[in-house]
């Protein structure tokens, strides 16, 4: 992926390779599998796991939903991970004296550990990747992630105010899109 075209290429993207999901999706898949590697062989956590361990340092007694949420898991995957973290010895969890239901989580002194020496790995990598770019690069980068979240948010509420098929209906045939009504 050469540098042909740079903005236009974006802009316009002429085939799949060009666009910027498909773009940020293998650098993503590329950086995050590395990252894991690091993560699993240095600091014995997976990188679900170092998500789950890295808000709960950051923000000591989340509930489940708000955990899941910060993750990006839907709720039976982040239950599962948290509660195989409480089963290490790497998380607890605390029940909440107005609402016994609603549990939230904290690191033991275990998980702090973990948290303070994945985050070293962490950081570590992350200043490696960016290491490739100038300042003025990772400052535009850095300014042009913003403008695009911010961007494809926007698009996220606009698309989900679309109509939608039922859950049940069947997926339509492209095929029958272009035939003629019979």
């Amino acid at each position: 992926m050469g540098n042909r075209d740079g903005g236009n290429r974006l802009q316009q993207p002429q085939r799949l390779a060009d666009f910027i999901n498909y773009r940020i999706y293998h650098l993503n898949r590329v950086a995050l599998g590395g990252a894991g590697l690091h993560l699993r062989a240095t600091a014995g956590v997976s990188r679900r796991e170092w998500r789950m361990i890295a808000f709960l340092g950051e923000q000591p007694g989340t509930r489940l939903t708000e955990l899941a949420g910060s993750a990006g898991l839907d709720k039976v995957l982040a239950s599962r991970a948290v509660h195989a973290l409480v089963e290490r010895g790497l998380v607890r969890r605390e029940t909440r004296a107005q609402d016994r239901r609603a549990a939230a989580f904290s690191l033991t002194e275990a998980g702090e550990a973990v948290y303070r020496l994945a985050f070293v790995q962490a950081q570590a990598f992350n200043t490696r990747l960016a290491g490739c770019l100038s300042a003025s690069e990772a400052e535009t980068l850095s300014r042009c992630l913003e403008k695009l979240q911010a961007q494809a948010a926007l698009m996220l509420e606009e698309a989900q105010a679309l109509p939608q098929p039922p859950a049940d209906a069947p997926a339509q045939d492209p095929l029958q899109v272009w035939r003629p009504a019979r």
